[in-house]
């Protein structure tokens, strides 16, 4: 392992309140995102190629330094659809679980073959005002491996390029008095034990209290805590949470979960 991998698995594994080598390295991790402005536009836009295109790799960077989905490579083989209420019919036989409260879930690959057969069009599959129709959980790229996931879900993939600093952003523009915190005092003491600076001022970024975390950076919610948009993907069979972080009041939501069994087509950790 790198140093920065090293530095990366120790800090992971504050987070997380335990070393990375304490979890199944057998297991197949993945990250799953969710942004209320996109989960139904980025239907319309889908390429059927790219959802039968399985996504193998190491996390990837696109550019950038913000904590912005747009820096991912997109898996969307491997992301999931999400129907409050299924209403194409060529979606039924594609439902992979349907959880307590009707919503369905439904995987990009599945999706991606129906549509280049023919037996579901995109028109089918438009969302909306009430998200009726599949919107989209989106998987970024990463290896299969825990710290893989975690470099995603915390915008650390090609750290230390691309690593942010909310809090000093927040006291610059004068939101926040110099000595003032904007980190939840949970993770105050957890965040002090990175030793590398410029990691640790991105990790509190990503552990802001309730009240900034509305209009920049993220709330952890803790480890194997779910957020409610992306509970579908915890409740699919033999699923376990993580870690989970929200961003706005509701508009985002990221978690880091290990996955159930073999996926088809794919290879990593546990595949």
């Amino acid at each position: 392992m790198s140093h920065w991998d090293d530095l990366l698995g120790h800090a992971f594994g504050l987070l997380l309140g335990r070393p990375l080598a304490e979890f199944d390295t057998a297991g197949t991790y993945a990250v799953f995102h969710y942004d209320d402005e996109t989960a139904g536009e980025a239907i319309e836009d889908l390429d059927p190629g790219e959802l039968v295109t399985d996504a193998n790799g190491r996390s990837g960077d696109l550019g950038g330094d913000g904590l912005d989905p747009d820096r991912w490579v997109p898996d969307l083989a491997g992301s999931a659809f999400i129907a409050t209420q299924v209403r194409p019919a060529a979606l039924h036989p594609l439902i992979t679980a349907t959880t307590d409260d009707d919503r369905a879930v439904v995987w990009g690959r599945d999706i991606g073959r129906a549509l280049r057969d023919g037996s579901l069009s995109l028109d089918e599959l438009t969302p909306d005002g009430y998200r009726l129709y599949p919107h989209l959980l989106l998987r970024p790229r990463t290896d299969g491996s825990l710290l893989d996931a975690m470099r995603a879900a915390t915008w650390t993939m090609s750290a230390p390029d691309g690593l942010s600093d909310i809090g000093d952003s927040l006291q610059r523009h004068g939101y926040v008095e110099p000595d003032g915190s904007v980190v939840d005092p949970r993770w105050e003491s957890t965040l002090d034990q990175i030793d590398d600076d410029a990691l640790r001022r991105h990790l509190r970024g990503l552990c802001l209290d309730a009240h900034w975390a509305r209009m920049t950076g993220a709330y952890y919610l803790g480890p194997g805590e779910c957020p409610g948009d992306l509970q579908p993907i915890a409740d699919l069979p033999g699923t376990t949470v993580i870690a989970g972080w929200e961003f706005g009041e509701g508009q985002g939501a990221t978690a880091v979960v290990r996955l159930a069994g073999r996926e088809p087509g794919r290879c990593g950790p546990g595949a």
